[in-house]
């Protein structure tokens, strides 16, 4: 989902890991992912905020929603990989084409290491 003044905003303050990417060009790209937090709407869910700054990153932020922490956390990450797969131009992590992020695909989420 994407954050449109929703009450689960990216907030820099709950960052909690990042990533350097890197496009063709050599502009860099980076993910910053938030500690997932409970809901403030409905306390017995969480959500996991995320931001993305860089080229091409024109939905920068972003959260998933889940059942605990663990279910918010590993979708964001998966919602991350998906915005990351439909970029303009092709991005490298470490000199190589997997970013690390799962994606979402006809069968669920498989991680595409």
């Amino acid at each position: 989902m994407t954050d449109t003044g929703s009450p689960y905003g990216f907030d820099p303050i709950r960052v909690i890991a990042s990533r350097c990417l890197t496009t063709a060009d050599g502009v860099g790209v980076t993910v910053r992912l938030c500690a997932p937090q409970r809901m403030p709407d409905a306390p017995g869910d969480w959500y996991c905020a995320f931001r993305i700054e860089g080229p091409g990153a024109e939905e920068s932020d972003g959260y998933a929603l889940g059942i605990d922490a663990v279910q918010a956390l590993l979708l964001a990450t998966a919602t991350i990989g998906n915005r990351l797969a439909v970029t303009a131009q092709p991005l490298t992590f470490l000199g190589g084409s997997n970013l690390g992020f799962p994606q979402t695909t006809a069968h669920g989420i498989e991680l595409l290491l």
